[in-house]
C-alpha cells in the first residue's frame, strides 16, 4: 500500500487498522452503562398537568433545606435542573423521574407541578428521604451520567446569578419553584 509516498506492507496496514478498531471498542466498552431506571414514583396526590400531550421535556426541583440540588452540565459547565425529554407515551412526571435518576442516581418521588421553565418545560417538586440533607455541597455525578452531568451541586437559588445557569431565563422560575416547594399543597 502506498501512503504519502511510502510503501507499507499490507500486513502492517491491517495491524494498524485492527489496533485502531480495538482501541475504539475498548474505549466504548469501558464506558459505564446506566443501570435500569427504577419504576416511576409519582405522588398519589399530584394532579394532572394541563395539555400534558404537548409536553416534550420535564424537570425536577429537589429542595434540600435552603438549597436546590442541580447538575453541572458537562458541555456548558453551567447549572441546570435534572431534566430531559419525554420518551414515547411516557408521562411528564415519569420523564422527570427517569431523567433525575439518570442524571443524579436518586430515586425520588415526583409531586406537584411547581411552575414552568422559560421554555415551557414543567418543573415538578421531587422529594427523597431525609438522608438527602446529609448530601455534601458538591458530589460527583454517577459514573453512568458523566456524558451529560459533571457533578451535583446544592445551591441557594438566591445566591446565584442568571450567568450561572445553562438557560439564563430560568432564574426567576427556579426561584419561584424554590419558594413554592416550601409551601404546603
Amino acid at each position: 500500500m502506498l501512503t504519502n509516498g511510502l510503501i507499507l506492507p499490507d500486513n502492517l496496514v491491517k495491524r494498524a487498522r485492527l489496533t485502531v478498531i480495538i482501541c475504539v471498542l475498548t474505549f466504548l466498552g469501558c464506558q459505564p452503562l446506566s443501570p435500569s431506571a427504577p419504576s416511576c414514583r409519582v405522588s398519589e396526590t399530584a394532579s394532572q398537568i394541563p395539555s400534558a400531550e404537548n409536553v416534550k421535556a420535564a424537570a425536577c426541583l429537589i429542595r434540600i433545606e435552603n438549597s436546590i440540588l442541580m447538575i453541572r452540565h458537562r458541555l456548558s459547565g453551567k447549572l441546570d435542573f435534572p431534566a430531559g425529554g419525554v420518551k414515547g407515551s411516557e408521562s411528564a412526571r415519569c420523564a422527570a423521574h427517569r431523567e433525575t435518576w439518570e442524571e443524579t442516581g436518586f430515586n425520588l418521588e415526583v409531586g406537584r407541578l411547581l411552575t414552568y421553565s422559560s421554555s415551557g418545560m414543567p418543573i415538578f417538586h421531587c422529594q427523597g428521604d431525609d438522608s438527602l440533607t446529609a448530601l455534601a455541597e458538591r458530589v460527583p455525578a454517577p459514573a453512568w451520567a458523566t456524558v451529560e452531568a459533571e457533578e451535583l451541586l446544592r445551591v441557594n437559588p438566591f445566591e446565584i446569578t442568571d450567568d450561572a445557569l445553562r438557560f439564563k431565563d430560568d432564574l426567576i422560575p427556579l426561584r419561584n419553584a424554590f419558594v413554592q416547594a416550601a409551601e404546603k399543597p
